[in-house]
């Protein structure tokens, strides 16, 4: 049993610091597993939270239609607040899809990666539709809000044909 005591702090903060570089510089398989297993924790925490918030905004839906407002759409999308809610939107939604990305890729080639495929699209057409029903019509400035879900995958993809193309530039 390791003494807590004991530990280099210096050697905790270069593992951290390699495990991060690793993160963004080379693929998931060659990341530490305890690392890995804290990453996807964390992902699998700011999806759950980022889902909630997508479909019950902050101040919640108009019970009612009346005075302007159609109920079932989000109170803070009023035409005093369209800016906020398309903001807080478009940042709810990148942070959903950045960490649905980072779920899927800490569990590619595992042991039900296909259900865990299918229980994320399920779970981002979901989301869409929530977003969708509660945004009023004409307000939200819905390509904003499909580039912000696009990003991260755009983001790895782009990374990915880069790295392939730098590795075959140096095999010449």
């Amino acid at each position: 049993m390791t003494n807590i005591n004991n530990l280099d702090d210096s050697n905790i903060y270069k593992s951290r610091r390699n495990c991060i570089k690793q993160w963004f510089f080379q693929d998931s398989n060659e990341l530490d597993p305890d690392f890995k297993n804290n990453m996807l924790v964390v992902a699998t925490l700011i999806v759950a939270v980022t889902f909630q918030t997508g479909i019950n905004p902050p101040g919640g839906a108009w019970q009612e239609t009346k005075e302007g407002h159609q109920a079932g759409r989000a109170i803070l999308s009023s035409l005093h607040h369209h800016v906020p809610y398309n903001l807080f939107l478009i940042l709810n939604t990148l942070a959903f899809s950045m960490s649905t990305q980072i779920v899927l890729m800490l569990v590619y080639n595992r042991r039900l990666y296909f259900e865990v495929v299918v229980a994320t699209i399920s779970m981002v057409a979901t989301y869409g539709m929530a977003i969708w029903s509660l945004s009023p019509k004409n307000d939200v400035k819905l390509s904003y809000v499909c580039l912000a879900a696009l990003f991260p995958y755009l983001w790895r993809l782009s990374y990915q044909t880069f790295k392939t193309f730098i590795m075959n530039k140096t095999a010449k």
